[in-house]
């Protein structure tokens, strides 16, 4: 997408931006879409359909920078890591860190660099949770991390590479409804709504990037799914 036509589309201010040619979706497949619906924010991207609405160019270079995705085996390699273990794995761990049973942590399962990027996040955690407080997403008691998930962080990421894929040609239909349901799956496993669901991914993109003016705007958009009348999250339910 070019910068004057994005500017354009963050000038219009217009939220939760609809297909225009409807693809006529079951109310089971919106709401496996919304789980990525604070990506959708972000991105610009439809919220209610498979395809994005982005420009193919724009969607494959995304795809390389922040996924290293650039055909079907990659995409496909990242899709299911997303899904089988994405960053939940480490927020696990830190949890377990917090709870002062650090000494529980299974290390084989960390490279030399999860080890390093476990420790990152733990220092990311300790820098936000003082902004995770004083926006009401934390309660300051330490032992209240043990009830938080961050699946949302993962799933949400992973319908919105999904779709990505899809648009890139990287993956077909098929597959790629296969992995926005199971997403859903995993959510409904997690989450009774869409507000455990919000305070889920906020942790989560917490966790990977302590950057707090990034965050205020993440909180933002998850605050805005959930008032606003015409969001995605108002239109179906998680559950």
């Amino acid at each position: 997408m070019s910068f004057i036509r994005k500017m354009k589309k963050v000038l219009s201010n217009k939220k939760y931006r609809e297909n225009p040619d409807p693809e006529n979706l079951s109310q089971e497949r919106l709401a496996a879409l919304s789980v990525g619906a604070i990506n959708s924010e972000q991105t610009c991207y439809y919220c209610d359909s498979l395809t994005t609405g982005e420009e193919v160019c724009e969607i494959k270079g995304n795809l390389e920078n922040f996924y290293d995705i650039t055909d079907h085996d990659s995409a496909i390699e990242t899709l299911d890591w997303l899904f089988e273990r994405g960053h939940r794995v480490y927020f696990d761990a830190i949890k377990a860190i917090y709870a002062g049973r650090g000494e529980g942590i299974d290390y084989s399962r960390f490279t030399e660099e999860d080890q390093a990027n476990l420790m990152e996040y733990f220092m990311n955690m300790q820098g936000v949770l003082p902004l995770l407080m004083q926006e009401g997403y934390f309660s300051g008691n330490i032992f209240d991390l043990a009830n938080v998930s961050v699946v949302a962080w993962d799933m949400g990421r992973l319908v919105m590479a999904t779709r990505s894929c899809y648009d890139s040609g990287y993956i077909d239909e098929e597959e790629a409804w296969k992995y926005i349901e199971n997403a859903y799956k995993a959510c409904k496993e997690v989450y009774a709504d869409w507000d455990e669901f919000a305070k889920g991914y906020v942790f989560g993109r917490a966790m990977w990037s302590s950057d707090a003016q990034f965050l205020l705007g993440i909180m933002g958009i998850a605050e805005g799914l959930l008032a606003d009348e015409k969001s995605p999250w108002k239109r179906v339910s998680l559950q």
